[in-house]
C-alpha cells in the first residue's frame, strides 16, 4: 500500500468560478467528475492520487449562489472568498513537491498575468494544465489547456479515475484542512452555514472595503470617507482602524521621508 501511494501523482485544481461559471441546466454535482475525467485523460504513466479541487470567487454568493456552493462543497469541493489564485497555487506546491499537477480554470485574461508562474512552477518539475472559456483568444505561448466547456462537456463515464478527493491544507492560517475559507478577512468556517454567515456579515463587508480603499489611496484617517453609520458592527472596525492610522502617522512625525503623492478618490464609490 505504501508503495503503491508513493507512485501516486499529486494534483490540485483552482477554479476561479466567477471567470469559468457553471452553465444553466448543468448539475453542479457533475463538475467533479468532469475534472477527474479531464485529468485522467492528460495524465501521464503515474496514476493520480490525492486531488483537491479549489472553487474561488470575491461573490460566491451571486456566483454561483448559496444553492450551488452547498452542491460543490457536498461533492468535495473547498470553497475560497478570494480576489485571484496565485497564493494558493504557491501554499500548495510548497507541500506537494513534483511530479504533480496544477490545473487552473479561469479566463484568458488572469491566466496570462500568471504566465510567469506557471513558466516557474513548470521549470521545477510541476505540470501545469490551463482551462479557459471558448469565446477567449487561444493563449498559444502558455502551457497544456482546453476549453471549458468542452471540459464539461466529457461524458465519458468508462474511463476509471484513480483520484481520491482530500481538502487542501491552508499554510496561510495553519489550521488545517478546512474546506471553507475568506482570505481577505483570514477567516476559516468550521461549517458551511458559518461560511456563508460570514459572507454576508458586516465585518466580511467592511474588509472588503478596507480592501478596495487601500487599493485605490482612501484617506483612512478622514471620518468622511469611512461611511460611518452603516451598523454598529462597521462602525466600531472603521473608526479603530481610523484612530490606528492616525497614531501611525503622528508617530511618523515630521522627520519622516516623504511620501509619493497619492490621488485620492471617493470613498463612497465603493459597492
Amino acid at each position: 500500500m505504501a508503495t503503491q501511494q508513493e507512485d501516486e501523482e499529486k494534483a490540485l485544481v483552482i477554479w476561479s468560478i466567477i471567470n469559468c461559471p457553471i452553465p444553466d441546466g448543468l448539475d453542479p454535482c457533475l463538475v467533479v467528475p468532469r475534472i477527474q475525467t479531464a485529468l485522467e485523460k492528460s495524465r501521464r504513466g503515474r496514476p493520480y492520487g490525492p486531488l483537491s479541487i479549489t472553487a474561488i470567487s470575491n461573490n460566491l454568493t451571486e456566483i454561483p449562489g448559496e444553492d450551488v456552493m452547498r452542491k460543490l462543497s457536498s461533492a468535495g469541493i473547498s470553497l475560497k472568498h478570494a480576489h485571484g489564485v496565485s497564493t494558493d497555487m504557491y501554499q500548495w506546491a510548497r507541500r506537494n513537491p513534483p511530479p504533480a499537477t496544477i490545473m487552473v480554470i479561469s479566463g484568458h485574461v488572469e491566466l496570462e498575468c500568471l504566465a510567469s508562474t506557471f513558466s516557474g512552477l513548470k521549470n521545477k518539475g510541476y505540470r501545469i494544465l490551463l482551462t479557459y472559456p471558448q469565446r477567449d483568444p487561444v493563449l498559444a505561448s502558455l502551457p497544456k489547456h482546453c476549453f471549458w466547456e468542452t471540459l464539461l462537456s466529457d461524458t465519458d463515464n468508462n474511463l476509471e479515475t484513480t483520484t481520491r478527493l482530500v481538502f487542501p491544507y491552508r499554510l496561510d492560517h495553519g489550521t488545517g484542512e478546512l474546506p471553507w475559507s475568506c482570505s481577505v478577512c483570514h477567516y476559516d468556517a468550521p461549517t458551511f452555514e458559518d461560511f456563508t454567515k460570514h459572507l454576508k456579515c458586516e465585518t466580511h463587508a467592511y474588509f472588503e472595503w478596507d480592501r478596495y480603499a487601500s487599493k485605490n489611496n482612501v484617506d483612512r484617517t478622514n471620518p468622511a470617507n469611512l461611511q460611518l453609520g452603516r451598523s454598529p458592527e462597521w462602525d466600531l472596525l472603521a473608526k479603530e482602524s481610523m484612530l490606528y492610522r492616525s497614531a501611525i502617522r503622528k508617530l511618523r512625525g515630521a522627520f519622516a521621508p516623504p511620501k509619493r503623492s497619492k490621488m485620492w478618490v471617493d470613498a463612497t464609490t465603493f459597492k
